[in-house]
């Protein structure tokens, strides 16, 4: 995979969203915004396909998650 080094602005509650989830799960911050990347990714090809995706609540209730 050839990587593409890119600069991106971002407001400081979102970095520091992720600066948070990469030290809970002891990865790099870069990592943290490949798996939000692949995240959308996935929603959006999902979508793509006529597909839903749903979340279950600790009630099972089950709810559509709407990406707009």
């Amino acid at each position: 995979m050839t990587m593409k080094k890119v600069t991106v602005n971002l407001p400081e509650e979102q970095v520091q969203f992720l600066q948070n989830i990469a030290k809970k799960e002891d990865i790099t911050f870069t990592e943290v915004l490949r798996r939000s990347i692949n995240s959308e990714r996935f929603f959006v090809e999902q979508e793509e396909h006529g597909r839903k995706v749903l979340v279950e609540s600790e009630n099972h209730r089950i709810r559509e998650i709407m990406r707009k």
